[in-house]
């Protein structure tokens, strides 16, 4: 009963103190919304996981030259490692690329449509919303031209017709034949936006050693460390050292999740900096605020002597400004949610 009391005159004295409760709520609305949008992009971006099963067990295998530079891997390394490994489920890879789509009777547009070898999306455990997934025998020379098309231009470019499956379509001018649709926000890997077999990948076969444009990854198998992993791909990576001198000397190999061969180095250090300032920011509006707190409570002294003597205890006191604080708060932290929400439409 007492606390309701202290609330509701909490509630009437921020009303009645309307200039001071504006300031302080804006103060801390701003650092509050600032460091929620802030965190936001952090947790997207270094924190969480990739939206697949398992993220945490599918690693990146790349390589790393003699300046243990992170690299990827040529098509032929890539074959080895795929052969050779046990620690891995299976191994894929995936080249990006842009792709220039176009059929009968709409305009054509470009999209990011990376080539993938045919076990990708079972290793992630991602399904096509409609049809079906590569085979193996469309990961091969000379198989027909098939695609898999992303949510995004089946709803935008084909109406969500399901019809679309089995039709042809032309991509970089290669007649192709949709075969499946992935679900909605599958956008793996790097913003992709539909999928073509790796073995459709241009001028693939002619490929050496030291061209490095294939990025790899793999799913760790059931019971297998990241550490024994890394231990194994060292030894792969040697022993490509020993067969192929000219082009892979001083190569090693690497192993790391997603996370940390997309958002490592610079871009890390950049969030967490960014991360940095914003707080410092809400430190400044937290710290203001507490002046202006300072500064009413001499104007409150009179109120304190009078409650005193009518006799209100010091935790009475005590919780009686703590109410107002943690109200002030509440109200602060709303408003940063709206700035936070309403951000994105802005």
């Amino acid at each position: 009963m007492n606390l309701w009391q202290d609330i509701r005159f909490a509630v009437r004295l921020l009303v009645k103190d309307r200039w001071f409760t504006a300031v302080a709520i804006i103060a801390l609305a701003l650092g509050i919304g600032v460091n929620a949008t802030v965190f936001t992009f952090v947790n997207a971006v270094l924190i969480r996981g990739l939206p697949i099963n398992d993220p945490d067990r599918v690693m990146v295998v790349g390589t790393r030259d003699a300046r243990l530079r992170d690299r990827g891997m040529s098509y032929l390394d890539f074959e080895d490692y795929r052969r050779a490994t046990r620690t891995f489920s299976g191994l894929a890879a995936f080249s990006g690329s842009i792709m220039n789509v176009s059929d009968e009777g709409r305009t054509p547009e470009r999209f990011q449509g990376p080539f993938i070898s045919a076990p990708a999306f079972k290793l992630i455990g991602q399904r096509p919303q409609l049809g079906r997934d590569f085979l193996p025998e469309d990961d091969r020379p000379g198989a027909p031209a098939v695609v898999v098309l992303g949510n995004g231009i089946w709803k935008n470019r084909y109406g969500s017709d399901p019809s679309i499956i089995g039709r042809s379509i032309k991509i970089n001018d290669i007649v192709s034949t949709v075969i499946g649709v992935m679900p909605e926000g599958f956008k793996f890997p790097n913003n992709a936006d539909l999928w073509l077999p790796l073995a459709h990948m241009p001028r693939l076969a002619e490929q050496k050693r030291d061209n490095r444009n294939v990025e790899a990854f793999g799913k760790l198998a059931d019971g297998v460390t990241r550490a024994q992993a890394q231990s194994e791909m060292n030894t792969i990576a040697g022993q490509l050292r020993h067969d192929y001198p000219d082009t892979n000397k001083d190569v090693t190999a690497s192993v790391m999740t997603f996370n940390e061969r997309q958002n490592g180095g610079p871009i890390r250090l950049v969030f967490l900096s960014l991360m940095g300032a914003v707080a410092f920011v809400l430190l400044i509006a937290c710290a203001n605020v507490a002046n202006l707190l300072l500064a009413r409570s001499a104007t409150r002294a009179r109120e304190m002597s009078v409650r005193i003597s009518l006799g209100a205890t010091r935790w009475r006191i005590v919780r009686q400004l703590l109410v107002e604080s943690v109200l002030l708060s509440i109200v602060s932290g709303l408003f940063g949610l709206a700035l936070l929400c309403g951000g994105p439409a802005l």
